[in-house]
């Protein structure tokens, strides 16, 4: 496991989805407070916000701080948001701010420095642009955390999953795990039921969880709750160990 550079994490986590609005902050949010919950000194970081801005209460990083029940303020959490829902480099080129990789390599210094372990949020899928000289997946290689995935669980999912897994393998980044997020959203689905073992399969990770609908606008303890029973908190505990 990365020991990290000095003023790291001892161990972090990268959260990646396949795609936007899969879930990845419901179940980012959801798993800080279960490791937390456990005694780890965890928090969350998420280096681009767009859609929201960095205190509204339906944007990521608050809602990352209220699911996780952390004491940080947003500044800590979250350093840059847009209004617009865009991909951050377009919502901040869009507002006029110029963000280069070096910038949110500063920050997440920053956020390093409050916790023993950081659960880090990315936005949308690995190629999404987050500044002119960096993607999502820039970003995560140049940190080195393990990857998880969070992914949509129906119908296409295994082949999102798959390609997504196989970008991260051939640029070097080592994958925790997978969690399925949504199950049950479009009722009794046969595909929701298959697809854990053949992501496994093709992809050759783990899937660590199957998180159900919890609806459109689901309370934080509702979501603690669900995410503590769909994940096996205990093997990604082991990453922080």
């Amino acid at each position: 496991m990365r020991s990290g550079k000095e003023g790291d994490p001892l161990m972090s986590l990268f959260v990646t989805a396949t795609d936007t609005g899969v879930g990845k902050t419901l179940v980012a949010g959801g798993l800080a407070y279960a490791l937390r919950a456990r005694g780890l000194d965890v928090g969350c970081w998420k280096p681009v916000q767009s859609g929201d801005l960095l205190h509204d209460s339906t944007g990521d990083v608050m809602r990352l701080k209220m699911i996780a029940g952390l004491p940080d303020a947003p500044e800590r959490i979250g350093c840059y948001s847009f209004a617009e829902p865009l991909a951050p480099r377009l919502a901040a080129e869009r507002a006029g701010a110029r963000i280069s990789r070096q910038d949110l390599a500063a920050h997440y210094r920053q956020a390093a420095a409050a916790h023993r372990h950081l659960l880090i949020e990315g936005a949308g899928g690995l190629l999404v642009p987050l500044t002119s000289d960096c993607t999502v997946l820039g970003l995560a290689a140049e940190l080195g955390h393990p990857l998880l995935i969070v992914a949509r669980a129906g119908l296409g999912t295994v082949n999102h999953t798959v390609l997504t897994v196989k970008h991260a393998r051939r640029h070097g980044l080592p994958i925790a795990g997978v969690i399925l997020s949504g199950r049950g959203r479009h009722g009794c689905d046969v595909a929701e039921e298959h697809n854990p073992a053949y992501i496994e399969e093709y992809a050759g990770v783990p899937v660590l969880g199957s998180v159900p609908w919890l609806g459109d606008d689901p309370s934080p303890a509702l979501i603690r709750q669900e995410v503590c029973k769909a994940v096996q908190i205990d093997t990604l505990a082991t990453y922080f160990a």
